[in-house]
């Protein structure tokens, strides 16, 4: 399946991982990290893990609540008064109402504060959303212009209305980095990736380790697989301009097929993972439970379809299995109680705690919504089901 691909050009190339009860069961990589030099993929490269970065802030934000830094029912203006008093968006045509409350912890955990992505809107919304905070995973302004900045946009819905996928993440990032007087990727670095083992994973991906990032695997107007100078988040370089400040929670990361292997295992085993306990069993549990009401599982939609309606629920920055569903793999699958969350670039992952088995997929193919909305890059989801299925029929 990924050599018939790959060799009709529709991926540029693939690594994939099945892991069961403490050992590697499956792996494999099949094409190429680079159309232009052929370096063949190998489970070692690095790829832009984009919204695959979500969890993990989202791990650190727990963190910080077991050490009662933070806690979920706090509000945000505690850290950012900026967001106190915030406008709703109640037409397109700009009409507003005022914000019926504040916005807390949970709600940018559970995407219910009321931020969106630009790609997501139309109009005016969508250009002020680009004008003013720049890109969605590396952007030039501080983190400071950048709080301003999203303050001064309207929200989308209520607080705790609905689930609407957009920048919480984000500000998760930017409230963590606030806390510990230090930059997220350092917090990072301390809290998960040193006690994990994880040495590919950062933002800025270090010289000695360039030659092993994935291109920016892309599609032109034909949707012929081709190597892209600018993608969809506006930078995707593997060298960042030294001087960028802000680091995206929500999507920032490079990483590895390995090391993200060792972050998953804490859905499977209690929130510890190779026997190092980063949350309380109770807390990982916490976090794998859907959060979402009937009816914003009903009305809550990302890409134009109702993700949550049948299967799916959310929980604290992931999706968790309330259903098992058959054949589809997004958001993720497997047994009642998996979680998983995918990324824009073509990473997915699902961890089974029934099954104790964790699957990964990773490949860069940075397809942008208007592509997707004609048909340009639905190969990568077909190699994702595919997989998908593969591991829960054989594992």
């Amino acid at each position: 399946m990924f050599e018939k691909l790959i060799g009709n050009k529709k991926l540029g190339g693939v690594v994939c991982m099945i892991w069961k009860d403490g050992q590697v069961v499956y792996q494999d990589s099949q094409g190429y990290r680079d159309l232009e030099t052929y370096e063949l993929m190998t489970m070692d490269t690095l790829f832009r893990i984009a919204s695959m970065t979500k969890p993990i802030t989202s791990v650190l934000t727990m963190m910080l609540c077991e050490e009662k830094k933070l806690s979920l029912d706090d509000k945000i203006t505690k850290w950012f008064p900026q967001f106190s008093k915030m406008k709703v968006l109640k037409s397109q045509s700009g009409e507003y109402e005022d914000a019926n409350r504040l916005i807390t912890i949970l709600d940018l955990l559970t995407h219910r504060a009321g931020f969106t992505y630009s790609g997501f809107q139309k109009g005016k919304l969508r250009d002020d959303y680009n004008e003013v905070l720049g890109g969605d995973i590396d952007t030039e302004c501080t983190n400071e212009q950048w709080i301003n900045g999203l303050a001064s946009l309207p929200l989308v819905n209520q607080p705790g209305e609905i689930f609407n996928y957009g920048k919480s993440t984000d500000l998760l990032g930017i409230l963590i980095s606030t806390i510990e007087g230090k930059k997220l990727g350092k917090v990072m670095e301390e809290k998960i990736f040193n006690p994990l083992g994880m040495t590919d994973t950062f933002f800025d991906v270090p010289y000695s380790k360039r030659n092993r990032c994935a291109s920016n695997f892309g599609y032109d107007e034909s949707g012929n697989l081709v190597i892209l100078e600018t993608v969809p988040s506006k930078m995707a370089f593997k060298e960042r301009p030294p001087d960028l400040e802000f680091e995206a929670g929500s999507g920032g990361l490079w990483s590895t097929i390995g090391d993200y292997l060792k972050f998953s295992r804490l859905f499977v085993e209690n929130g510890s993972s190779d026997g190092i306990q980063i949350l309380k069993p109770e807390t990982i549990h916490f976090m794998c439970s859907n959060q979402l009401t009937d009816y914003q599982r009903e009305h809550s939609t990302l890409l134009g379809s109702a993700m949550f309606r049948e299967h799916y629920g959310f929980g604290l920055g992931l999706a968790v299995v309330l259903k098992e569903n058959k054949y589809g793999s997004m958001p993720c699958a497997g047994s009642i109680g998996s979680v998983g969350w995918p990324g824009a670039y073509g990473g997915w992952w699902s961890a089974d705690p029934i099954k104790k088995t964790v699957s990964i997929f990773l490949t860069h193919s940075m397809t942008e919504l208007k592509q997707l909305a004609q048909g340009i890059g639905f190969e990568l989801y077909e190699a994702i089901d595919i997989f998908s299925n593969y591991s829960k029929e054989n594992i």
